[in-house]
């Protein structure tokens, strides 16, 4: 259970020791990315994969079926549609869970899990806490990985999964 209380942001930043196919070989401090008043930070079946720039795609749809009720043409929910979440990040070589896990499903061996998205306030508070459930990263890129550059390439991350939850964070 994450407890934000007496913890400071840098202590929940910490990565996790190894965990197959997900967590670094190594612990290895990560600059802290604050995002305006946010700080995302991403965890994958318990281990922290690192504080994110961006996530896109917290979304839920439903189809729209048109259905009839007593002779009365309505429109209702169906299925829930599809969704990605797209996480960015800057590249950092060292860290390399999420390609680990991306390289389990181009070697077959796909591994569905479950992550969260914690969102933090300037102050290091839990503002709101996403739960996606059975994931698989479909993408992963460094769209431009330039030596010399003075700005850190990119690293993008896009997962499919098969829900979205937003659970309750005491104090809201």
């Amino acid at each position: 259970m994450l407890r934000t209380g007496s913890l400071s942001l840098a202590s929940l930043i910490l990565l996790g020791s190894a965990t197959v196919g997900l967590a670094a070989h190594r612990e290895v401090p990560y600059r802290t990315a604050t995002t305006g008043p946010f700080t995302i930070k991403i965890e994958i079946e318990g281990v922290t994969q690192a504080v994110f720039q961006s996530v896109e795609g917290l979304t839920s749809a439903s189809e729209v079926v048109n259905a009839d009720e007593d002779g009365v043409p309505v429109q209702v929910a169906g299925p829930l549609k599809g969704a990605r979440l797209i996480l960015k990040r800057p590249y950092d070589p060292l860290l390399s869970g999420l390609w680990r896990w991306r390289q389990s499903i181009i070697d077959g061996n796909p591994q569905r899990r479950d992550g969260h998205i914690f969102i933090f306030t300037a102050n290091g508070e839990l503002a709101a806490h996403w739960v996606f459930r059975k994931g698989w990263p479909c993408r992963w890129e460094v769209p431009l990985l330039a030596a010399g550059s003075a700005e850190p390439a990119e690293e993008v991350v896009e997962i499919v999964h098969e829900g979205l939850s937003l659970e309750p964070v005491s104090g809201s």
